[in-house]
């Protein structure tokens, strides 16, 4: 359970020991067998417990550190050389826009620039069945790239929004990276306030 593990860790880090022990005792236990529904119930409890014991900006800050996924560097390298060659970063945007492979869809999530924010849009995870879904529940779930967040679609567990920091990671490694600066995340629109797609607003430093 690498996700768990990782959530524990950054509660420590940035919310200290005791609010890790309370988070983690609220929600109970949880095994590799466990059902959907059990994971659903589990996230729903120490969000909760989470929001319950430290502010919007410190759960923030935990939810992006608990991303377990690393960015490609190979994809990080290659569009930093580019970035260097090009000297802009409405350029390289519309690289990233242009590029479709991930399952015909843009790898890069579709980066758009309103003055010093880039806003970028998630991808379908499962682009056909997104297409061919007749439900809301069945576009939500093709949509989303977080089994966490499909258990509590599938249970209609009630989570946070916040929780959705943590996909916010994934792009802001790759600005970053490329870049060379710090990005600050939003979460602008997502799957469990009822949106139906997941959107991050990334902040330029003013000097960008």
């Amino acid at each position: 359970m690498k996700w768990i593990e990782k959530f524990a860790e950054s509660i420590d880090h940035s919310a200290g020991e005791t609010v890790r022990k309370e988070v983690m005792d609220a929600s109970g236990k949880l095994r590799s067998g466990s059902s959907l529904a059990q994971k659903a119930e589990w996230i729903r409890k120490a969000m909760e417990k989470l929001e319950a014991s430290v502010d919007r900006e410190t759960i923030k800050k935990i939810m992006i550190d608990t991303c377990p996924h690393t960015y490609p560097k190979r994809r990080v390298q290659k569009l930093k050389e580019r970035y260097k060659k090009l000297g802009s970063i409405d350029e390289l945007l519309e690289i990233m826009r242009d590029d479709r492979s991930y399952k015909g869809a843009s790898y890069y999530d579709y980066p758009i620039r309103k003055g010093n924010t880039i806003y970028m849009t998630k991808v379908p995870y499962n682009p056909q069945a997104h297409r061919s879904a007749k439900t809301k529940q069945e576009k939500q779930l093709a949509y989303c790239h977080c089994p966490w967040i499909k258990a509590a679609l599938t249970a209609s567990e009630k989570v946070t929004p916040l929780f959705c920091y943590c996909s916010a990671s994934w792009d802001k490694q790759l600005l970053e990276g490329v870049l060379e600066k710090e990005v600050e995340a939003e979460l602008v629109e997502c799957l469990l306030r009822g949106d139906d797609c997941c959107t991050h607003a990334f902040h330029l430093p003013p000097d960008s």
